[in-house]
């Protein structure tokens, strides 16, 4: 039986902000990585098993920024989300995947981030807070954006005012 997918999905340009997400958190840890080795150098202790575990942990980093950029066009696929009057539902993940329902009674805050790499695409992050924990819809195009948030906050009006 195949997995329901919801019906909404994130704008293309996403998957440029994913990889260059990816791109910069890998250059963060090569960064760590060179800044180590220099330490190790500079204590003459470069040898044996700082060695390898040196070429080890550049060798992870690579394989880490293979998978995550191999990864991204599933991600694309499955990252999903639904509004309806009852509830919004977010779903993830191309391996374990799941669907998660947050009930509109449920949100206390609606907010809009747009990180550099957002701008840059004209995109816009919304997250929404509940009292245990917050869910976000990253990367949709900023007048969507808005529109979404005002149709949530709208929504939440009339949940909080059956109850």
């Amino acid at each position: 039986m195949e997995y329901p997918l919801l019906p909404k999905q994130m704008p293309e340009t996403i998957q440029s902000v994913w990889r260059k997400t990816a791109l910069l958190t890998t250059m963060t840890f090569i960064l760590i990585g060179i800044a180590f080795t220099g330490f190790l150098v500079w204590l003459d202790a470069l040898e044996g098993l700082w060695f390898w575990l040196i070429v080890g942990y550049f060798g992870l980093v690579a394989i880490g920024l293979a998978i995550s950029l191999a990864l991204v066009p599933y991600r694309y696929h499955y990252y999903r989300f639904e509004v309806t009057p009852e509830d919004l539902a977010f779903q993830k993940g191309f391996i374990f995947r799941s669907i998660t329902y947050v009930p509109m009674n449920r949100i206390q805050h609606v907010e809009t981030e747009q990180g550099p790499f957002l701008r840059k695409e004209g995109l816009m992050e919304i997250v929404i807070h509940t009292a245990a924990t917050s869910h976000r819809i990253a990367g949709l195009k900023i007048d969507e954006a808005m529109t979404l948030r005002e149709q949530i906050v709208a929504l939440v009006k009339v949940a909080k005012e059956d109850v």
